[in-house]
């Protein structure tokens, strides 16, 4: 057993020697129940000193073999507490007969029992010393290491996971080298691989049962049916093939035509899908003129144009589509219009991808339907449950349940399960990255009629738009290198939505919402600068805490942050190099022997008084060489070649700027041991 892996001990448990290990430790540490304790009783005779220094030796983080007879082994624990006694005598003769108690978590138990070649002496608890005592040791190592080093590497990664699900946001920081990348990469694939829901139609039906509204939703039916009832009364489906021009179009002052009505002060009734081209004709008002598209496009007259728009409205609010009428308009638009005039027959959902969605999650087959036959079908069914259920419920608060799943994504189903899967994506900040390129800011666009400029959103807020329309996925940003650029600046108003995150169960936009400095509203629209971050958005900074730059984080964004820091460990480095890597982390850390990274880190005298060891010692990414897809040592014969140039081109060279740099003092330790790495070849 070499000196990175964890130190480890042996003990037998059974009081007496009686030959009931396997029943002790299954009740300790196997069953739900199970106390998680070890120890032994109370000295008797001349073992008591003995058995005492060993026990208080044992630290920590050690490993302990637990063993029956001289070598039959049941299992492996670690050590998770200081050593403490029962003195309120908690003990029972079924699991814990022990006086002298350290708490211990189970990393193994061996069903059935192994039995080694070598064997042990008679003692309760056994150092790694003495040929079989290191025999059982080394052989239990060599069956557990890479399932024990895993799951290390799990729980690590847990850990920062959980931290990161309760801040939302985080930064990975450490000297260089240590993997802080790599980590935020392992974080975001756990956090975003697909996750089976319950069966959706289970949950729908559930929701119908026990639904009762509460103030907030009586308040939204009541809003929504005052609106519906005013542009019902305002534009009376019988006046519609006489609709004036300027009490239609989009881009007036008076904010009160019909499509003004349609886009935005109807906004609460349905989940829209964009504008419809703006009604096909609105008012330009930079050129005071009114902009006709689509079927419209080769009218010249405006008035001629919109006797044709009327028309076309006449024929949707008296449903012509039965008849087999193509709408030359969007569906979406043509969807609007029918949930607002029959609000009882059509659903207000006005996409049809979001519809065939909805209507898979319900079991039902989209195929031969068009996005009308969709919507109703999805109005039927709900119709159907409300009164099978006899729910206080309206279409539009069914709607909010429906949109609690991905209907804008891709829907998938493993038999009855939903699978549902997140995203991550990976940005590097650097001295000169700015607002508008990491939240929203102005493109410039070439057609052949010139040039033109747009606003555009970028990475962070496109995967905010995402993680908004799958509330049951998780969106992970990492920044690498985050503290390289100017952050206030990079971040400005979300400074705030990182705190008061968008919540898709409180639906809080009000609360939630900041105003960007760029509005995204096309000629016509009404200003779009709101901008969100919602809850299933999560964000992983990586910080080299060697870098001077480090300092420009201040104090409203560090509160809004979690740091962790990110350590070198020795497990990952290649064998060959072990030693250089213990003598180059002694430069930093105080006694530094690479029994594992201690508890608490003391500067090495060697170190420059202004520094810490965790911001800049060197990182075990240096000294590792694996094998090409695989967690595995590489040989030594392909190794030595990789670790010598790793040693000559990237080590010794830092080292080098660190002594330059007045971070390690010239010490006769630092001169020794560069002597001695320039005159290393493995």
């Amino acid at each position: 057993m070499s000196h990175k892996n964890p130190k480890m001990w042996i003990m037998k448990i059974t009081p007496g020697g009686s030959g009931n290990t396997k029943k002790y430790f299954e009740n300790l540490f196997v069953n739900q129940d199970g106390k998680k304790l070890i120890g032994y009783t109370k000295e008797e005779g001349d073992k008591i000193e003995e058995f005492s220094n060993l026990w208080k030796r044992i630290k920590i983080g050690d490993l302990v073999v637990v063993i029956e007879g001289f070598n039959r082994i049941f299992g492996v624990v670690e050590i998770t507490s200081n050593h403490f006694d029962d003195v309120n005598k908690e003990g029972d003769s079924e699991s814990d007969w022990f006086y002298h108690r350290r708490k211990a978590a189970l990393v193994k138990y061996f069903n059935p029992h192994i039995t080694a070649k070598s064997n042990t002496n008679r003692n309760t608890i056994i150092e790694y010393s003495g040929e079989g005592a290191r025999d059982i040791c080394d052989m239990v190592w060599n069956k557990i290491k890479d399932e024990y080093w895993k799951e290390k590497e799990f729980k690590n990664m847990k850990d920062k996971i959980e931290l990161l699900e309760y801040k939302k946001q985080i930064i990975l920081q450490g000297p260089p080298g240590t993997g802080k990348t790599r980590l935020a990469k392992l974080i975001a694939e756990e956090m975003t691989k697909a996750n089976k829901l319950a069966s959706p139609i289970d949950v729908i039906n559930n929701h119908f049962k026990t639904y009762k509204p509460d103030e907030s939703r009586i308040a939204l039916r009541e809003k929504i049916n005052g609106l519906v009832s005013s542009f019902q009364e305002k534009f009376k489906k019988e006046d519609l093939k006489n609709l004036p021009l300027e009490n239609y179009a989009l881009g007036t002052d008076d904010k009160d035509g019909f499509c003004y009505w349609q886009e935005y002060i109807l906004t609460a009734t349905g989940k829209y899908n964009g504008q419809a081209d703006k009604g096909k004709i609105y008012w330009k008002s930079d050129e005071q003129k009114y902009v006709k598209s689509g079927f419209l496009k080769s009218i010249e007259d405006d008035n001629e144009a919109m006797k044709k728009m009327a028309e076309l409205l006449d024929n949707i609010v008296n449903e012509r589509h039965i008849q087999g009428v193509d709408y030359p308009i969007g569906k979406g638009f043509v969807l609007k219009i029918l949930n607002t005039y029959f609000p009882d027959k059509y659903f207000p959902i006005n996409n049809e991808k979001c519809l065939t969605n909805a209507l898979k999650l319900l079991g039902e087959d989209t195929a031969g339907l068009n996005y009308i036959q969709k919507n109703i079908k999805l109005q039927e069914l709900f119709l159907e449950k409300k009164a099978k259920y006899n729910t206080d419920i309206t279409n539009n608060e069914f709607m909010y349940l429906l949109f609690t799943y991905d209907l804008n994504g891709v829907i998938k189903f493993e038999k009855s399960e939903l699978i549902v899967e997140g995203k991550y994506k990976i940005v590097q900040f650097h001295p000169s990255y700015s607002y508008e390129d990491f939240v929203r800011g102005i493109s410039a666009k070439t057609t052949n009629k010139g040039i033109y400029y747009t606003v555009e959103d970028r990475i962070l807020i496109q995967m905010a738009e995402e993680a908004y329309k799958n509330p049951n996925g998780k969106y992970i940003l990492i920044i690498d290198e985050i503290n390289r650029a100017n952050l206030p600046s990079v971040l400005g108003e979300l400074i705030y939505a990182l705190e008061y995150r968008y919540n898709h169960k409180k639906e809080n936009n009000k609360d939630a919402a900041v105003e960007s400095l760029y509005d995204k509203a096309k000629d016509g629209e009404e200003p779009d600068r709101v901008l969100l971050l919602p809850d299933n958005l999560y964000i992983i900074g990586t910080m080299n805490t060697a870098d001077r730059s480090v300092g420009h984080i201040d104090y409203a964004i560090k509160r809004r942050f979690a740091f962790v820091d990110v350590l070198p460990e020795i497990e990952p480095v290649h064998p060959l190099i072990t030693e250089t890597f213990i003598k180059i982390s002694s430069l930093f850390v105080k006694g530094f022997d690479g029994a594992g990274i201690p508890h608490i880190i003391e500067k090495s005298e060697s170190l420059a008084s202004d520094f810490r060891p965790e911001d800049i010692w060197i990182g075990h990414s240096y000294f590792i060489c694996k094998k090409e897809n695989s967690n595995d040592n590489e040989d030594d014969t392909i190794a030595k070649p990789i670790l010598n140039m790793k040693l000559k081109y990237e080590i010794i060279p830092l080292l080098k700027e660190y002594i330059k740099d007045g971070i390690l003092n010239e010490t006769d330790q630092v001169k020794n041991v560069m002597n001695e790495l320039i005159s290393t070849n493995f």
